[in-house]
């Protein structure tokens, strides 16, 4: 009468095999979990394993369809290395230093994100700053201070002719993933300095 259990116990095992395992983190990617499907039935390109997440963020590459990729093949460099995949293409200096080469974490080892425009990945003091995720005026000040502020509504003159401070809280105030606008917002790992970039749809 064993057999009669054996499709329970298969069925478990590979419930476990997907769920065993701790989504892992990104040092550069604060907001990995957005760039991936959750409770995907998808068997990774790279391990050939269903673990349930699959990456939907950009994708480079010498391939007719985008690969599935699971976040541990992303995490320890493989799918990078044996699929000839990049994940991220531009990155903006947002101070003077020159971006120094790219260390093998970032560069083989790291999620990219959509944005509606162009994805610009924000770098200070010399090599890439964390990515935050999107949003707006609260998002700013809680993860970047009044420091972080000061620089996004700097932005808001810049580049969108935002005048006063007050005009620049509001602009703000209606950027975020439910509005037309969003900040993409970035923490330098070395000084703590908050930026980014402004994007419409």
């Amino acid at each position: 009468m064993m057999y009669l259990f054996l499709f329970p116990i298969a069925f478990a095992a590979s419930n476990l095999s997907k769920m065993s395992q701790t989504f892992p983190t990104f040092p550069y990617h604060a907001d990995a979990k957005k760039s991936f499907e959750e409770n995907s039935e998808e068997s990774c390109a790279c391990c050939n394993k269903k673990r349930g997440y699959i990456y939907n963020g950009p994708m480079f590459g010498d391939f007719d369809e985008d690969p599935s990729i699971c976040p541990w093949c992303i995490k320890d460099g493989s799918a990078c290395e044996r699929l000839g995949v990049e994940l991220v293409s531009d990155i903006k200096s947002g101070d003077d230093s020159e971006v120094l080469e790219l260390s093998r974490e970032f560069s083989k080892c790291t999620p990219g994100f959509y944005s509606w425009q162009e994805s610009v990945w924000w770098a200070h003091c010399g090599e890439p700053a964390v990515y935050h995720g999107m949003g707006g005026k609260n998002q700013i000040e809680t993860i970047g201070g009044e420091d972080g502020l000061a620089y996004f509504r700097g932005l808001a003159e810049e580049e969108f002719g935002v005048e006063t401070e007050e005009e620049q809280d509001e602009f703000l105030s209606n950027c975020g993933e439910d509005f037309d606008g969003t900040a993409y917002i970035f923490k330098c790992r070395k000084c703590g300095s908050c930026g980014g970039n402004i994007d419409f749809n």
